[in-house]
């Protein structure tokens, strides 16, 4: 008997789209599954290219005018409204909430059933910078409505070692178990041939990828490439988000969206990729550095740690001397060695799958 799932993606930023198209897409090639999914986009950020049609897809516009926004964020009534209309006709066993979907905190609220499941990413914040007091509200009715679900919902699922273990510790009444980390590659990364212009010409570079936040430590990876003696490779920080203070003419700064069709050219290109996170609680980065056989200089957060093989040189979180003195090695060619296995021992689509089978399962 096949399990019928109806995945909810209600969100889509940029890390958020693979996440939830790599389980969905799985799981909808998998004899086991009957899989539908209600996903919405927003201009550049979209599923609909990604999406198997086997997964059954419904697809839904995030309005672009401000107020029409505003209304969105508190009342999403275009997708609770086919939410409702799938749930009857298609009667699943499990509606699962992927990606935080705080928009819909009150519709669950109001219709809590013991068939819906919730992926939680961050349980604790990430440290954000709000310059408006509107933003900073709206922050703070955002990580409201991801408590909320969390607190309501039975069946909860992380895929942090770390978060697990808090998770049972806070809800010790709750169905709460662990999913493997869907890799953030998709068809389009690995068919890509696209060259970011900002790096045309360059041979070889150090790269940070991803977009750039407070949490992310980019800033002690600027302080700790800017005190090296040799600067014989550049660094490359690619992604949208925070621009980084800085006149080193060697640091080349691409603050816009990255296509996905560019990111081959630029992990291809990268002698090795720095991660010099503060804090994350998940991070699907090191399955981009996998899958393209490259080393990576990484921060001793937990969930690092968890995911570190050969490919991975740790240094201590928020140690700037640390970070620089590893750096230096790896500029230098020292501890190079990748295992090229790594990608499919922790992000293979069998280990994905019959994880979640075991969620549904039990």
């Amino acid at each position: 008997m096949k399990k019928k799932i109806l995945f909810v993606a209600s969100e889509f930023a940029s890390g958020m789209i693979p996440f939830a198209a790599t389980a969905i897409n799985a799981l909808a090639k998998d004899d086991r599954f009957e899989v539908h999914c209600l996903c919405v986009n927003s201009g550049i950020y979209s599923y609909r290219n990604i999406i198997l049609q086997e997964a059954n897809p419904v697809f839904l516009e995030y309005p672009k005018s401000k107020m029409m926004k505003l209304f969105y964020k508190l009342w999403p009534l275009e997708i609770i409204k086919h939410l409702s209309q799938l749930e009857k006709s298609i009667n699943p066993d499990a509606v699962h909430f992927l990606t935080g979907d705080f928009t819909l905190a009150l519709y669950i609220c109001l219709n809590n059933k013991r068939t819906f499941y919730y992926t939680v990413h961050d349980l604790h914040p990430h440290e954000v910078v709000r310059k408006t007091l509107l933003g900073y509200l709206m922050q703070k009715y955002i990580i409201w409505g991801y408590k909320l679900c969390r607190n309501i919902i039975p069946n909860l699922t992380t895929s942090s070692y770390f978060q697990l273990k808090e998770l049972k510790e806070i809800y010790p009444c709750k169905k709460v178990k662990y999913t493997s980390f869907p890799s953030l590659i998709t068809s389009l990364i690995i068919n890509g041939k696209k060259m970011p212009l900002e790096v045309s010409g360059l041979k070889e570079y150090i790269l940070f990828f991803g977009t750039v936040d407070k949490y992310k430590g980019v800033d002690l990876l600027v302080d700790a490439y800017c005190n090296l003696t040799c600067k014989s490779l550049k660094l490359v920080i690619a992604g949208r988000g925070f621009d980084i203070e800085t006149h080193n003419e060697n640091i080349i700064r691409i603050n816009r969206f990255i296509e996905d069709e560019e990111v081959a050219y630029l992990f291809k290109k990268a002698k090795f990729i720095v991660y010099p996170y503060r804090s994350a609680t998940m991070s699907g980065v090191l399955s981009l550095a996998y899958y393209f056989n490259k080393k990576v200089l990484a921060s001793t957060i937990p969930f690092f740690e968890d995911n570190a093989t050969l490919n991975v040189v740790l240094f201590k979180v928020n140690d700037i001397d640390d970070l620089e003195r590893k750096m230096k090695s790896l500029i230098f060619g020292k501890n190079l060695s990748v295992d090229p296995t790594s990608y499919l021992n922790i992000y293979g689509e069998g280990t994905l799958i019959n994880s979640y089978w075991w969620l549904y399962e039990d």
